[in-house]
């Protein structure tokens, strides 16, 4: 009886932490890992969605662990793309918003922004549903 292919080294989870584990061990020279993980895809919490005919990041919306005694990979590669960032305090992360200087926008503000944000996706997303509509009763050839 053959035995199974054992490895050193089990990473759970192919998110950045997962995927960053790896890259570290390979480079010490830690060869023979295995990444498990529970989904059809590479990522983590970062993933991109179509919404109407605009990307949507979804997941990810915090990088925890900034200003630690290691850097969080996802804040180099945020800083390294020159990525709009802002401070948040947890505390009150339903509620604060930020400017990147670290200056909190007033309530009344970030939800009318956020209101107005919404309305806008919300009025592009029924232009592409009735222009679909529109397409579709047009059409005289239903072949494939």
């Amino acid at each position: 009886m053959e035995s199974s292919p054992r490895s050193s080294v089990i990473i759970i989870g192919a998110g950045v932490s997962g995927l960053s584990a790896a890259k570290v061990l390979a480079q010490n020279g830690i060869g023979d890992l295995l990444i498990l993980e529970a989904s059809d895809r590479i990522g983590g919490r970062i993933r991109k969605e179509k919404f109407g005919d605009v990307s949507v990041e979804l997941g990810a919306g915090w990088i925890a662990g900034v200003g630690g005694k290691e850097s969080n990979p996802v804040w180099e590669i945020a800083s390294k793309l020159g990525l709009r960032t802002c401070f948040s305090d947890y505390s009150n992360a339903r509620f604060n918003i930020y400017d990147r200087s670290g200056k909190i926008f007033p309530s009344g503000i970030a939800a009318d922004s956020y209101k107005k944000a919404v309305d806008s996706a919300i009025q592009k997303l029924k232009g592409v549903e009735s222009n679909s509509v529109v397409d579709a009763t047009n059409r005289t050839d239903f072949s494939l």
